[in-house]
């Protein structure tokens, strides 16, 4: 059954972006095989730079993305490469067997480590290779951001703006495509989507990928890979670059080469192996950047997205219970209250709250008069909810709701003046946010224009939930 079952997966390997410092640190603690593929990149860290990856990543506090973007450019791509490998290394160790793998961007070189087409080791010597060849390159202050609109319109803008070294990047589905390019070609091109009414957001990414400025340092990659030698894959690894999936018979260090000029076509790639018969879409990273993608693509179709490894600590364990139960793990399905405790310690505060709500709704707000407000129904009360832990769902939320990724929302970035989120989009998403909390609603002292950043907006939602906390004691 086990097998059957698994000829209908898909496991998706995140790229820029898909990293989580407490995510990764909880499935460290609760599964050995993280840090045995940590230990193994310690190796190559070692030998590259004298430092070992996992002293970054793994030992005291959890790092954010953006602290590791801060560091040496090596250590976040291969953070976000060891993250997906040792995901993927659980879930293999559990019986997961899918008929496809597939990367984005970054991503291919975890999917072609996991299909045994290099080692775990390789694939870091060769995240090494990609790191060396960017040094040297002018890249003219280039970044990538995501636009709010489909390759097609998104082309449209690019020639506009006409500048050679500008170009579509990413076309993740068809309500957001990346671009890429020169700091001012993307400064131009980012004003002109916003006077069209299109939103525009800047990416955390080391470099503008996927664009025509990287192609001295494609040259580069192609001789400092070479020897590193290619098996013929295991698993039918599918490239979102390529189009197609790889052979035996590939010119890989070209291939992997090129990947940092040619663009990456997500979505096309979600249709076809969806079209092929693909129906469980399961991502080997943190962040659940791809699993929305995928749904995104195939809105109305058939499927089934597991985000193995969302922000916060909940750790692997709903996704891999979500896996037991529809039979995808060769260990069998877990007993009924594991899963429920593993389901219940993300989801049962919100569900109660919801309740909650819908009986206030059809009974009165006395049905509840001898509780303080936003408290949850249940004989113990919930476990405090952290600063690290409100924030990743908060961003989450606001990505979802704004379909942008996560790592657009950084605690500087302005909503209204760089995202575009005028005030009444942002009075709904505030809304949101004290019904999901079980909060009051905002009162008649409450000024927007003083919420105007991702962290002031977190900062005061960690505040109101003090304030309930301390009353309810």
């Amino acid at each position: 059954m086990v097998e059957h079952r698994s000829s209908s997966v898909v496991a998706l390997f995140p790229g820029q972006g898909g990293f989580d410092g407490v995510a990764l640190a909880t499935a460290a603690a609760r599964h050995q095989e993280v840090r045995a593929v940590f230990e193994e990149l310690d190796e190559v860290s070692l030998a590259e730079t004298g430092r070992a990856v996992s002293a970054v990543v793994l030992a005291g506090e959890p790092p954010t993305l953006a602290g590791l973007l801060a560091d040496e450019p090596w250590v976040s791509q291969l953070a976000i490469y060891g993250t997906a490998v040792a995901v993927h290394r659980v879930l293999r160790e559990r019986g997961l067997r899918p008929v496809v793998l597939m990367g984005h961007s970054l991503g291919e070189i975890a999917a072609l480590v996991a299909a045994g087409v290099y080692t775990v080791a390789e694939g870091a010597k060769i995240v090494f290779a990609r790191v060396h060849a960017l040094r040297g390159l002018d890249l003219r202050g280039g970044y990538m951001a995501a636009v709010s609109a489909d390759a097609r319109k998104t082309r449209l803008l690019v020639d506009v703006v006409e500048h050679e070294h500008l170009a579509v990047a990413v076309e993740n589905h068809d309500r957001q495509t990346v671009v890429s390019g020169p700091a001012d070609a993307m400064d131009t091109l980012g004003r002109t989507a916003k006077a069209l009414g299109v939103s525009f957001a800047r990416l955390d990414s080391p470099a503008p990928f996927h664009g025509p400025l990287m192609r001295a340092a494609a040259d580069a990659l192609t001789s400092a890979i070479r020897g590193i030698p290619a098996r013929r894959p295991e698993v039918a690894v599918y490239s979102p670059i390529l189009d197609r999936a790889y052979t035996e018979g590939d010119d890989m260090p070209s291939l992997l080469a090129s990947h940092l000029v040619a663009p990456v076509k997500f979505g096309a790639a979600v249709r076809a192996v969806h079209a092929g018969g693909a129906r469980y879409f399961v991502e080997c990273g943190a962040r659940a950047t791809l699993s929305k993608s995928v749904s995104a693509t195939l809105d109305g179709s058939a499927h089934t997205t597991v985000a193995c490894l969302p922000d916060g600590d909940a750790g692997l364990e709903p996704a891999l219970g979500t896996l037991r139960a529809a039979g995808l793990l060769a260990d069998g399905p877990a007993p009924a209250e594991d899963e429920f405790d593993a389901f219940w310690s993300v989801h049962g505060p919100k569900i109660i709250n919801r309740v909650r709500q819908e009986l206030a709704n059809q009974h009165g707000s006395g049905l509840f008069a001898d509780l303080p407000a936003g408290a949850v129904v249940a004989e113990d009360a919930p476990p405090r909810i952290g600063h690290d832990e409100v924030a990743g769902q908060l961003r989450e939320l606001y990505a979802e709701a704004l379909e942008y990724p996560v790592e657009v929302f950084t605690d500087e970035v302005e909503l209204e003046a760089e995202l575009g989120i005028d005030s009444v989009k942002q009075i709904e998403l505030l809304t949101r946010v004290s019904e999901e909390y079980g909060l009051q609603l905002q009162g008649s002292g409450f000024r927007l224009t003083e919420y105007d950043t991702m962290g002031k907006v977190i900062g005061h939602t960690v505040r109101r939930l003090a304030d309930r906390e301390s009353a309810d004691v």
